[in-house]
């Protein structure tokens, strides 16, 4: 009894810490659940299937086309029998069957080219994938760095809190004594009150820092989530001295997806040039088909009877005396035919009927509206266009390189200022607690020392946090990924 009592609570246990840990989110996990997850992404993905389909499609125009069709009804009235060619008035019921084959055997690389172009495109779609997914990832990197922010601010203004509660009542202590006047405790006592809103506040932020990470992965708003907190000083980051803006530039342009998607969409767009142009020539293709007919008439013969003489209309001359000339008047009986033999002689009629066809086909465009000439000029300008989008996005990508450089370098300078001011606040807040202790200084000095040293330490987290997520924009350039 004892054992299955402790089996139950190791695996009570082995389930709380298998729950606590799903809980858990490190920037890797957000970056890697928000590439997959991100709708962006998705949409992008979905985009790339579409793109292989075409690839894919274009590449079966190789093989020769296959069709089979087939017509079954019936006729009335004057119709053509299909079995010999013949009008009749009878009603008939009718199958017609072939089968027919056409390859495209010359066509200036049109095919070639749209083949060329569509795996062009489906390459620069997978690259388009990269692209959103490094894109959620900088916005995941950066919304999960100023969560981390909001947490250090919040415990920030926790410490700060309970020291002034903890001021608070040793002031009390003295004025209940009569060691202090009153309006000490009462100035601490608003301090406390304004801590407070300050700390209430700084948890409100870090919940809603946290809600808008979780938009970006596309959790829920009410799922359980928690963030693993490093230590900011731990998280590694390049030596800032080391790194040469026009190096990392090179290094992006290898490495980054935006660049590879636009050189991709170029060639697809000059593939494409190609083909629109195999398009105002001749086209050369051959074709064969097999055919059949089957047709059988509702009413079938039973026989001839005589049905007496009629006059022909026609006379022969006795004497003086015109005599009418008659003939015989037979009719041909008929009977409907039932229904289990309206597929009688099927198989000998298909036979007899089969025929079989080959040949060439040749396509000249003379004209069609300017249509073909209007597809070459915009294929031409849609070379144009996609050439100028390299070139904006690689004046961008440098921007954007050296922009970062500068801003890490700006805010490394900021980072070791406030610590310095951080350092010197700190000393200042000492000395200022040990005069007040003594009842040498007054409380309102004391309280500007505390928030010089509380600001200190704020402005002092918010220059390492940003000087850490610039760092790491950086190492994202040099294609390092995204990592604390």
């Amino acid at each position: 009894m004892k054992l299955s009592f402790l089996l139950c609570l190791l695996v009570l246990s082995a389930q709380i810490t298998t729950h606590a840990q799903d809980q858990k989110w490190d920037l890797q996990r957000c970056i890697e659940y928000g590439m997959k997850n991100n709708i962006s992404v998705r949409q992008a993905n979905i985009q790339a299937d579409l793109s292989k389909i075409n690839y894919e499609q274009s590449q079966l125009q190789a093989i020769p086309s296959l069709s089979y069709g087939m017509s079954h009804g019936f006729s009335f009235g004057r119709t053509l029998d299909r079995t010999t060619n013949v009008y009749t008035s009878r009603s008939s019921m009718f199958e017609q069957l072939n089968l027919q084959s056409n390859v495209l055997l010359f066509n200036f690389g049109n095919r070639k080219n749209v083949e060329a172009a569509n795996q062009f495109t489906w390459e620069a779609d997978k690259a388009a994938i990269e692209k959103a997914a490094n894109d959620i990832g900088l916005n995941i990197a950066s919304q999960y760095l100023r969560s981390l922010l909001s947490f250090e601010q919040t415990e920030i203004s926790r410490v700060v809190l309970e020291q002034t509660k903890s001021q608070y009542l040793n002031t009390r202590k003295l004025v209940d004594a009569g060691s202090l006047p009153e309006l000490n405790a009462a100035e601490l006592e608003a301090t406390v009150a304004r801590d407070s809103a300050t700390y209430v506040q700084a948890l409100s932020q870090a919940a809603l820092d946290k809600l808008s990470l979780k938009a970006l992965l596309n959790l829920p708003a009410d799922q359980p989530f928690e963030l693993v907190i490093p230590p900011v000083e731990l998280i590694p980051v390049d030596n800032i001295l080391e790194i040469v803006p026009d190096a990392v530039y090179q290094t992006a342009l290898q490495s980054q997806p935006q660049i590879r998607l636009n050189d991709l969409r170029t060639t697809a767009a000059e593939k494409n040039l190609l083909a629109v142009k195999a398009g105002m020539k001749p086209t050369l293709s051959a074709f064969g088909q097999l055919s059949t007919n089957f047709n059988q008439f509702l009413k079938k013969s039973t026989g001839v009877s005589y049905l007496g003489e009629q006059n022909t209309g026609a006379y022969i001359k006795q004497g003086t005396t015109q005599l009418p000339v008659y003939s015989p008047n037979f009719g041909v009986n008929f009977e409907p035919r039932k229904l289990g033999n309206y597929f009688e002689g099927y198989s000998k009629q298909l036979r007899d009927q089969f025929g079989q066809g080959i040949g060439l086909s040749l396509n000249v465009p003379i004209f069609n509206g300017g249509q073909a000439r209007s597809n070459v000029q915009r294929a031409s300008l849609d070379v144009k266009r996609n050439n100028l989008a390299i070139e904006r996005d690689k004046l961008q990508l440098k921007q954007d390189v050296y922009t970062a450089y500068y801003s890490a370098t700006g805010a490394f300078q900021v980072y070791l200022a406030r610590q310095k001011a951080l350092s010197t606040a700190a000393r200042s807040f000492e000395l200022a607690t040990k005069r007040y202790e003594l009842g040498v200084m007054q409380t309102i000095e004391w309280l500007t020392n505390q928030n010089n040293y509380t600001r200190a330490k704020i402005d002092k987290a918010v220059s390492q946090y940003e000087f850490v997520f610039r760092m790491k924009v950086l190492e994202f350039y040099k294609g390092q990924g995204l990592k604390l």
